[in-house]
């Protein structure tokens, strides 16, 4: 299969990340970070057409319905908006400062918003609080829950040693508790396929069934070089990918990139972007944190080397690849010219045949540059049928990224 990519836009965010965000009902929604706003951007121009004011950064994606938009900062209040602007309700569950990448709906009525401390979830209609969790943390802190409708079931990573996995019903009851084999890392959510779901951990990734609670296979990653680090944290950073028809991809910290049956967790195929010359060990930044996202038989993946722009490297932060990859396989299929910054959002957003992805504002040596999200069209050689559906966070509710025909085609 032959596939072509296009550029089509850029959207100037100003010294500070370009994070994460949505598209719904025809629009993005993004999430630019020390803007202190979200915006709504015309996916086809990349335009801005209304901004909501935030109290502090916003980290994570709102979740946006028919007539609101939700989201979280790190003042630590929930505000819901019309999607004129209108603010409807505020709150603030005193929980610390939020730190996720996304808030979800669960039950239709409400919204589940995760912090530092603790869960709360949250009425839609009136910001009432129906139920939180406190914790301790006790390791990386930014996970956020997922919430199953096919069981009725919230579940939820939380930054301890113990108990680290939990699963609870409408009325906050607690229906499941795991403690998984290593931590959860930064930015960890449970991700599931049919009656499986995904989590990935600091040296683990560990697949459960949900309907039972039960671990049904595990895979943990030997100690990666990467910069000046020796890390016992091969899995760093965020959520990997889960493909419609059931492949776990996980990218580990050194840029080496695996592909999973999920169901049997035999390993598919392995690809290593160093030895192919694309990635560095010399960066500082670990690879974990990179965007990826999986359909139609692609897995597309933003480079994430960062090294100073005036090094005059093949890996500095401004000499970065789109890598579009063929995940029945493992091969290359195309790859960008190396001219884009370090990709921020680990969760790339899909809007009909378009990929968009944020990048980061510093290099290893802390330098600040002016942040962006960029827009790729992709395009395949076969007459397919493009599908303009909705893309939440990596496929809503299940953060699997499902979405067919959204990317390429069927």
């Amino acid at each position: 299969m032959e596939v072509y990519i296009e550029k089509l836009w850029s959207l100037e965010v100003g010294v500070g990340p370009a994070e994460h965000g949505v598209y719904k009902f025809g629009y993005l929604w993004l999430s630019p970070t020390f803007r202190n706003q979200f915006w709504k951007v015309d996916p086809e121009t990349g335009s801005i057409l209304r901004t909501y004011n935030m109290p502090g950064n916003v980290w994570g994606a709102p979740w946006v319905d028919e007539n609101h938009l939700y989201g979280a900062s790190t003042e630590g209040s929930v505000k819901c908006f019309t999607h004129d602007g209108e603010i409807v309700w505020t709150v603030n569950p005193g929980l610390n400062e939020f730190v996720a990448e996304a808030i979800t709906e669960a039950w239709g009525r409400y919204i589940a918003v995760q912090f530092p401390k603790g869960l709360a979830v949250i009425g839609k209609s009136d910001g009432e609080i129906k139920w939180c969790l406190e914790w301790s943390p006790e390791s990386d802190v930014g996970q956020e829950p997922t919430f199953n409708p096919e069981t009725g079931l919230l579940w939820v990573c939380k930054p301890t040693a113990e108990g680290n996995l939990e699963a609870y019903d409408l009325n906050g009851r607690l229906v499941y508790r795991l403690t998984l084999p290593s931590p959860p890392t930064t930015y960890a959510c449970p991700q599931m396929w049919r009656n499986l779901m995904a989590v990935v951990c600091r040296k683990d990734v560990v697949v459960i069934d949900h309907l039972t609670g039960r671990i049904a296979w595990s895979r943990r990653f030997e100690q990666v070089k990467y910069g000046n680090w020796q890390s016992d944290h091969p899995l760093a950073g965020g959520p990997r990918v889960i493909t419609p028809d059931g492949r776990l991809i996980i990218w580990s910290a050194d840029g080496t990139v695996y592909c999973f049956g999920i169901e049997t967790g035999e390993e598919l195929w392995r690809l290593s972007l160093v030895n192919l010359g694309y990635a560095s060990r010399d960066c500082n930044d670990p690879w974990g944190y990179a965007g990826g996202v999986a359909s139609d038989g692609v897995f597309i993946i933003l480079g994430r080397n960062n090294l100073p722009a005036s090094s005059g490297s093949p890996f500095e932060i401004m000499k970065n690849r789109l890598f579009i990859i063929d995940y029945f396989s493992g091969s290359i299929l195309t790859v960008s010219e190396p001219q884009y910054q370090m990709a921020c959002c680990c969760k790339p957003i899909v809007a009909g045949g378009r990929v968009v992805i944020g990048s980061w504002y510093k290099d290893s040596e802390d330098r600040e540059y002016s942040a962006r999200y960029y827009c790729w069209r992709l395009k395949t050689s076969e007459n397919r049928i493009l599908r303009n559906v909705d893309y939440e966070w990596l496929g809503s509710y299940h953060h699997g990224g499902y979405k067919v025909g959204a990317l390429l085609g069927v």
